[in-house]
């Protein structure tokens, strides 16, 4: 492999090369031949085999210039989030060209202010943004930041879900907090979506995570007053969240996740955990995430009857 004219990662622009004095006759022959490859127009690595993902995200970089950077899933994987790079055709406003998802891997998007008209091309998504991207280097990467990369993806889901799961996966992640992502959805104005909308408002009131926000539509549909959200009760085993409280009928509820599973040593965990909680004469509910999904006005007409019956027995629970 002649990779002398290439910095470590083997990825560099053709002006840089011409810079490093590499002539066009010598990239088109290296090309031609497959010892180096030009996965999109401009941009050429040193070798003729599959990618790795950094250097996926490296030519996406080079072909978006230095005004460009990692946006949406890109971004929030090169910062260390559990998300899937998208395999299919993203075709959302601002978003121009062909492209297809190379062998070895998913899409890179990247975003370069708008007026720059910039195509997609090959394994790279462009999005074109009006909003200024403030990028951060992360390992030597521009990536916007998780609550803006967040706040993009959510734009562009096809699914309610999708946008509850990225907003409450950043902030459990801690790669995001409330306040950035509130400033993320106001800077997009009309064009936010109300599927964002609600998911942010939701983590205003401390939700964060897909079963809290699910959990909430049950509430909401079930006509039930409005519990604390990831609340505080204190045990004498120590301080533990729950995901709806209402405090004054010493009643609790957990949205327990779709992918909930425990190993021997979690599970033993999170049986102290309960039982700590019901040593202060809480009363708490369990519900699948599946279940809030499927058979929520059944879920709603639980919760409602325990708080019914709680009311009728009388409070003064302190926690």
């Amino acid at each position: 492999m002649d990779s002398s004219p290439f910095a470590a990662d083997g990825v560099a622009h053709r002006r840089d090369l011409a810079a490093r004095g590499v002539s066009v006759g010598r990239i088109r022959r290296a090309v031609a031949s497959g010892r180096w490859q030009e996965p999109v127009p401009g941009v050429v690595v040193g070798h003729g085999g599959p990618l790795t993902r950094r250097q996926r995200w490296l030519v996406a970089l080079a072909h978006a210039g230095s005004a460009g950077s990692l946006s949406h899933t890109s971004s929030l994987l090169a910062l260390g989030a559990r998300v899937d790079e998208p395999f299919a055709p993203r075709r959302a406003a601002g978003v121009r060209g062909a492209y297809a998802a190379p062998p070895e891997g998913g899409l890179v998007e990247v975003s370069v202010p708008h007026g720059r008209h910039l195509r997609s091309s090959g394994f790279v998504v462009v999005h074109q943004t009006r909003r200024p991207l403030h990028p951060r280097v992360v390992h030597g990467l521009r990536v916007t930041t998780a609550a803006r990369a967040a706040v993009d993806v959510a734009q562009t889901a096809d699914r309610r879900a999708d946008v509850d799961h990225v907003v409450s996966h950043v902030l459990q992640r801690g790669l995001a907090d409330v306040e950035g992502l509130v400033a993320e959805t106001v800077a997009l104005g009309r064009s936010a979506t109300p599927w964002l909308r609600a998911a942010v408002r939701d983590a205003t009131r401390g939700m964060r995570s897909v079963g809290e926000a699910d959990l909430r539509r049950v509430v909401q549909v079930a006509g039930l007053p409005e519990p604390e959200w990831n609340a505080a009760v204190v045990t004498p085993g120590g301080t533990f969240h729950v995901d709806a409280l209402w405090r004054r009928h010493r009643v609790a509820v957990e949205a327990d996740g779709a992918a909930f599973h425990l190993s021997a040593e979690d599970w033993g965990r999170d049986l102290e955990r309960q039982n700590h909680l019901l040593a202060t004469a809480l009363r708490l509910l369990r519900f699948p995430v599946r279940r809030l999904r499927s058979h929520p006005a059944d879920c709603g007409r639980q919760i409602g009857a325990l708080l019914r019956r709680a009311e009728s027995l009388g409070s003064g629970f302190r926690a």
